[in-house]
């Protein structure tokens, strides 16, 4: 249960930034600021499971 609460945590945070980034490159093209939310958006649900393994197992489970 601790890990899907830490992946939730690190994927809204890494979407609340991807929403930033796009944002800032929206200032220059509007095509490409999709396209780097999409990429962003995706990356960070896979990057975000491996952190919160490794967070949990670091950090939260007890041996």
């Amino acid at each position: 249960m601790a890990v899907i609460l830490v992946y939730v945590v690190i994927v809204l945070i890494g979407n609340a930034a991807a929403v930033v980034i796009a944002g800032e490159v929206e200032r220059f093209s509007q095509s490409a600021s999709l396209m780097v939310f999409f990429i962003l958006f995706a990356l960070i649900f896979w990057v975000g499971w491996i952190l919160a393994v490794r967070i949990t197992e670091r950090f939260l489970v007890k041996e």
